[in-house]
């Protein structure tokens, strides 16, 4: 646990670590900016990335199957895609996932078991090394691809795998959130900078023509928006271009 820990502790800015840095640039307390980062890595693309990878091994449930898999990956069947392979920062093989597959053989070794799940990954992972579809891209192993393994080896829940990403990667968070109100003096808000590349004119309606789209309620205070379509049941859009009667707040703005 400790090695799987230290593995996850800190790595570059990464989304959650970017949102701590930036909520603690406000001067944020650090519970808020550790929530900020909790939330941020709950995301399925970053905190449930390795709990993907066990799901992944599980469908593909044997090695038998590894060939098939990898045609339905490189054809773009039913949405499959390869878990756990790839990286923003690393077009090469992630130092991190070296040392975990290492670590995933040694708990095993350890534990005189032979996983069939551990059997998959590693034939999965020789199989797309050696397909050019996937080295042309430059996808090969993250942290997360054995990471989930060594979880379940020692006996963690799939549902917490996140919390124990989050559990290692804390300690780097506490560790940014330090820099930052150790350089008080210096230390000034996050403000990331946005380039407008939509059109440079752009037609405006009416205040007259954008009245038959809002929202306005009924009676019986049941909202409606759009003639003849109902959403969720009870939605329709208004098909009269008249402002809806009643005050203000009856409707959106």
């Amino acid at each position: 646990i400790d090695k799987f820990l230290i593995l996850h502790a800190d790595h570059e800015q990464n989304a959650s670590t970017s949102t701590v840095r930036i909520a603690g640039s406000s001067q944020a307390n650090p519970f808020a900016c550790i929530a900020a980062g909790i939330a941020s890595l709950w995301g399925p693309a970053h905190g449930g990335a390795n709990e993907a990878v066990i799901k992944m091994l599980n469908e593909i449930g044997s090695v038998e199957n590894i060939p098939k898999f990898i045609d339905d990956v490189k054809n773009k069947r039913s949405g499959i895609r390869l878990m756990g392979f790839g990286h923003r920062v690393y077009k090469n093989y992630d130092p991190r996932a070296q040392y975990m597959r290492i670590l995933c053989n040694q708990i095993f070794e350890q534990l005189e078991y032979d996983d069939p799940q551990l059997q998959v990954a590693i034939a999965l992972e020789r199989a797309a090394l050696h397909d050019e579809y996937f080295k042309k891209r430059n996808l090969y192993p993250n942290v997360d691809f054995y990471s989930g393994i060594v979880l379940r080896a020692v006996g963690i829940p799939l549902e917490m795998y996140t919390v124990m990403f989050a559990l290692g990667r804390s300690l780097g968070w506490i560790t940014q959130w330090l820099e930052l109100v150790s350089a008080e003096s210096a230390m000034r808000i996050g403000r990331p900078r946005q380039l407008y590349r939509g059109p440079k004119q752009r037609e405006v309606q009416t205040i007259a023509s954008r009245q038959s789209g809002f929202l306005h309620f009924d009676d019986d205070e049941t909202p409606q928006l759009g003639a003849g379509r109902q959403s969720s049941g009870t939605v329709r859009r208004i098909s009269s271009a008249k402002a809806p009667a009643g005050p203000p707040d009856s409707y959106s703005r």
